[in-house]
């Protein structure tokens, strides 16, 4: 057999085996790459990877929990949703001008990424702007900060973006793609 043809045949070959092994799977009005079986959000892990390359996070104020200077923040955020949220315990915090992203453990809750903003000296929480809850099968990161882009469009965008959220707590596991079985996941 002649070289070319070789090769051409291994070509189609490679491509029909690609073919019955990877699929792109339309999915709660979003597309998810399916490999032999297994779900990942391809999209939002390369999101992630882009952001995490090409944003400087600089002029983030960080705050180690717990922080004496943030219990206004964390009283606010205590007197929220009573009486759950009198446990409220702060895992990291950080701020921005008048803004600040918060990430909080609760005893009976899901752990929650809270926005606030600071108005007449009072941290207000931005009520439609909090996460809780698994992403799966998207890519938690990516997913939650759209989420809150959305809910809070005035949010800086370095706070936002160099804000850390934990792929383990809100969706995937340390892999990062996070391949999830799309009949046994569980999206709230």
């Amino acid at each position: 057999m002649k070289r070319h043809v070789a090769a051409t045949l291994l070509g189609v070959l490679g491509l029909l085996v690609l073919d019955n092994h990877i699929n792109w799977v339309p999915h709660d009005h979003g597309t998810l790459l399916e490999v032999s079986g297994r779900v990942v959000d391809a999209r939002g892990w390369a999101s992630e990877q882009w952001r995490r390359w090409h944003t400087p996070c600089p002029a983030l104020k960080q705050h180690e929990a717990p922080d004496s200077a943030m219990g206004a923040l964390l009283r606010t955020i205590q007197q929220h949703s009573l009486p759950d949220s009198l446990g409220a315990q702060l895992l990291q915090v950080q701020t921005q001008d008048d803004w600040a992203m918060a990430e909080v453990a609760f005893k009976t809750l899901n752990p929650s990424i809270v926005v606030l903003r600071q108005s007449a000296g009072a941290w207000q929480i931005q009520d439609s702007a909090v996460w809780s809850g698994s992403t799966a099968p998207w890519h938690a990161a990516d997913f939650v900060r759209r989420y809150l882009r959305q809910q809070a469009p005035d949010l800086p965008e370095t706070l936002l973006a160099c804000f850390a959220i934990d792929l383990n707590r809100y969706g995937q596991g340390p892999g990062g793609l996070g391949p999830v079985d799309l009949k046994t996941s569980d999206r709230p």
